[in-house]
């Protein structure tokens, strides 16, 4: 092919559409893949956070609710053995409140002992907080996690510590740990509503999810300034 400026464009445009086409064709393949694993991690979350495995048991059911754009999804864990629920595993994002860099989604397990829930386990499904500082809710025993696990739902103060709340805060991460409170509420409330413990009309759910109102409590910064902790305090990331 005789080199000219016409025949160089062609060139250029062919290997151009060559090459988008490939990075197409891979972002098809990868986004499939990722779908796939993230599908996986929470499959897997659902056991962990109660304590149990695959093998001894399977998900009965589960039961969605859609809050905006958001969804929040409690999973009825049962065992093989004899079908008697284990417990409920929550799949739930920080609907009012924001992590550092996006919104902290949880899975959470609440099992029922002497009649009154008790959290079992947290394991965070997506994240994007700072290494080192709001990450490290992903850390197994981390303050957050220390200060609920195998507490009664209803009984905590959806806020951190320092604000009179019931979660120790990560070192750092005001920010991060109040995002991560956020979504243990919300979880708690798709207990709630998926046990028949809470009017299912979008309204109440809605209202569940948006201050600590899940158990009733009231922020102690509600209807007031923001606390200075989110207006981007040392402490923060």
């Amino acid at each position: 092919m005789k080199s000219t400026l016409k025949n160089m464009v062609i060139v250029l445009f062919s290997i151009t559409a060559i090459s988008a086409l490939l990075v197409a064709l891979v972002n098809d393949m990868t986004k499939e893949a990722i779908a796939l694993s993230q599908q996986q991690t929470k499959n897997l979350a659902k056991f962990i956070v109660l304590d149990t495995t695959a093998e001894e048991a399977r998900v009965e059911r589960d039961t969605t609710i859609n809050i905006g754009d958001l969804a929040v999804t409690a999973s009825t864990v049962v065992r093989h053995s004899d079908s008697s629920i284990i417990g409920y595993a929550v799949e739930a994002p920080s609907i009012t409140k924001s992590g550092y860099a996006d919104r902290i989604i949880l899975m959470v397990g609440f099992i029922e002992q002497n009649g009154e829930a008790i959290i079992n386990g947290v394991e965070v499904l997506s994240q994007k907080e700072t290494p080192g500082l709001g990450a490290n809710m992903t850390k197994a025993d981390n303050s957050l996690i220390r200060s609920i696990a195998k507490r009664n739902p209803a009984e905590l103060k959806y806020y951190v510590s320092k604000e009179g709340g019931s979660f120790d805060a990560l070192t750092g991460s005001t920010i991060s740990s109040r995002a991560y409170a956020n979504a243990v509420e919300t979880a708690y409330a798709g207990y709630l509503w998926a046990t028949g413990r809470l009017d299912t009309s979008d309204n109440a759910v809605n209202a569940a999810v948006s201050g600590a109102t899940a158990t009733g409590a009231t922020l102690p910064y509600e209807n007031n300034a923001e606390p200075e902790a989110q207006k981007g305090e040392i402490d923060n990331e």
